[in-house]
């Protein structure tokens, strides 16, 4: 059976509210890279973003902080992310979609509940 492309195969709803995000590298690469950035659109396990640069690749490892505020006192949830879609933009940019693949949690059991 083939699909019309206009029908929508995601199975969370997308926000087009922008929200603040910061992606980092999972692990060490030769482009060092921290970008805070606003989203284009996100669900609760996903999120779409253009970069300022262009290194992303398809199944990279990131570190997304989503959302994210540099305000005093705020909680900022940091997820394992897995880049699973790199769309080549006008002007040399890329559109990066990235799946929030778990919570990272700092500190002891103590912590967490």
């Amino acid at each position: 059976m083939i699909r019309p492309s206009s029908q929508e195969r995601r199975k969370k709803i997308r926000s087009k509210v922008p929200r603040m995000i910061r992606v980092r590298p999972s692990e060490p690469t030769p482009e060092e890279f921290d970008e805070i950035l606003p989203t284009i659109n996100a669900s609760r396990n996903s999120v779409y973003f253009v970069p300022q640069n262009g290194i992303f690749e398809l199944n990279m490892r990131v570190l997304v902080t989503y959302p994210y505020s540099s305000g005093p006192g705020t909680l900022n949830q940091e997820f394992l992310g897995a880049v699973t879609r790199v769309d080549k933009l006008p002007g040399n940019k890329q559109g990066v979609a990235v799946q929030l693949l778990m919570p990272i949690y700092v500190g002891t059991k103590e912590t967490i509940r």
